[in-house]
């Protein structure tokens, strides 16, 4: 977010959501506004029960929607019927909008991977969900006040020589208020939601009992196994400190010559649900293509995000495993400002081992090999066990992901025709329900299509198997 008239930022930041409405949509900006003033006064529930209600009751409301829809277009011409379609998808992208924002936690964390891929949703829901990334409806001062005395016993006023009491940044586990301390320095706090780990839990609980019909399937032991990785990883998020530990680590692999800037951490002002760092100036990715950057600076931008992924990967072995826009700060002086560190996950050695066969496979483009891999982490003991088509289909997109690792030059992950390719593959696999394998599995493909859906709506290109070569110290060209 831009450092601008801070004093005005919980009015900016409103008006953002609601320019993203068309202007003859008044109804439509009257409830968004509604929406994210009710919002910030409410505690999101935190148990299974009422989630659970609350997620049935959106159900309702859309379907409802839906089939008004239906009724009214029976007898509409194709201009009218066009014009309830986009009422009706307006209508549901706010419910929407409301409930993630309401009940936040894992429930948020879904918008927000939707979010990552306009193209595949009605553009409504496009122009609504990006929000959940940094201006989702933030909680009232009074809950950051119990949060602060909580913590440390002192209010914001008393622990910082100045602090704003309205959220620049707000998503799904907690929002960010601008700060001064009394040595002067401007700094970020990320203040977490109460009970946001009870939400996380409630959520987690709700699935499992909704993928019951599930367990007389033969992966009916790896689903068990992929929701206990989810839940752990989620859980983990909660834990501000464990953040500011990652976040250090990943400043340290960092020069000032790389671009990449990692906030500094204040850890005499951070705990488990408080956490302080450098206040970076800035804008986010929506901000930064309302500027109708250069492909120069599309480029450059795309470089160091490539830079810093494949440095976190191959120097430390973790991932961002919920790669969004809202990680990355364009600095007006041409650097990437990197923030937000919670939802990570360390590779263990032996994931990481399949990871390194893998990719050494493909780049002697041995197929055998490549075959014998897929299946091993599938989870299977041989191709016949597998099935032929599920070993196609996942083959084809591990084969997309990695395919900037097998391209010299420039490449443009801006084209949508690779795009394209690799939601289409990820679909087929979906819908044939080939979801077996490894649960690490859960965070590398979201590592991968979460930076894959930001670098495609930056239309940017670098050359990215000089990089990778350069971060893993693998310099030689493939046989």
């Amino acid at each position: 977010m831009s450092a601008n008239a801070p004093n005005r930022k919980g009015i900016e930041a409103r008006a953002a959501l609601l320019d993203l409405m068309p202007r003859q949509e008044e109804d439509a900006r009257r409830r968004l506004a509604e929406l994210v003033e009710s919002v910030a006064a409410r505690r999101p529930p935190t148990t299974s029960f009422s989630r659970l209600c609350i997620l049935g009751s959106l159900q309702a409301k859309v379907t409802c929607a839906y089939l008004a829809y239906w009724l009214r277009s029976r007898w509409a011409d194709a201009d009218e019927r066009e014009r309830l379609k986009s009422e009706t998808h307006l209508k549901a992208a706010l419910e929407l909008l409301g409930t993630m924002g309401y009940l936040r936690g894992a429930v948020m964390k879904l918008g927000q991977m939707l979010a990552t891929f306009p193209d595949a949703l009605p553009d409504e829901f496009a122009r609504l969900l990006p929000a959940l990334h940094f201006e989702a409806p933030p909680m009232h001062y009074a809950m950051v006040r119990e949060v602060f005395l909580d913590e440390f016993g002192r209010e914001p006023h008393e622990l910082f020589a100045s602090f704003e009491k309205e959220a620049f940044a707000a998503a799904s586990l907690g929002q960010v208020h601008r700060a001064r301390l009394h040595s002067g320095e401007l700094v970020a706090v990320k203040i977490q939601y109460p009970g946001i780990a009870r939400t996380i839990e409630a959520d987690l609980k709700n699935l499992r009992l909704l993928m019951q019909p599930m367990r007389l399937g033969e992966d009916w032991g790896n689903v068990v196994a992929k929701l206990a990785e989810v839940e752990r990883v989620l859980l983990a998020e909660t834990d501000y400190l464990a953040e500011a530990s990652f976040a250090q680590t990943v400043r340290d692999s960092f020069t000032p010559e790389d671009g990449i800037v990692i906030p500094r951490v204040y850890p005499e002002y951070s705990t488990r649900r408080v956490l302080t760092t450098e206040y970076l100036a800035g804008v986010h990715l929506e901000e930064f293509l309302a500027t109708a950057p250069s492909q120069e600076l599309r480029d450059r931008y795309t470089h160091l995000m490539t830079l810093a992924t494949m440095r976190m990967l191959y120097r430390t072995h973790w991932l961002l495993a919920d790669p969004n826009p809202g990680n990355y700060i364009f600095m007006p002086d041409g650097r990437l400002g990197l923030v937000d560190f919670g939802c990570t996950r360390q590779l263990t050695e032996e994931e990481w081992q399949v990871q390194v066969e893998v990719e050494e496979a493909l780049l002697r483009r041995d197929e055998k090999e490549m075959e014998r891999l897929i299946v091993k982490s599938s989870l299977y003991e041989s191709a016949e066990q597998m099935g032929r088509e599920r070993l196609e289909l996942i083959g084809t997109v591990i084969r997309w992901q990695l395919e900037p690792w097998l391209t010299e030059g420039i490449f443009d992950f801006g084209d949508e025709d690779f795009f394209r390719r690799g939601m289409e593959a990820m679909a087929a696999v979906t819908r044939k329900g080939f979801m077996r394998g490894m649960p690490v599995h859960i965070w590398t493909t979201r590592f991968v299509l979460g930076a894959r859906g930001v670098v495609y709506r930056l239309k940017g290109r670098c050359d990215f198997q000089d990089i990778y070569r350069r971060e893993s110290g693998r310099n030689k060209a493939p046989a």
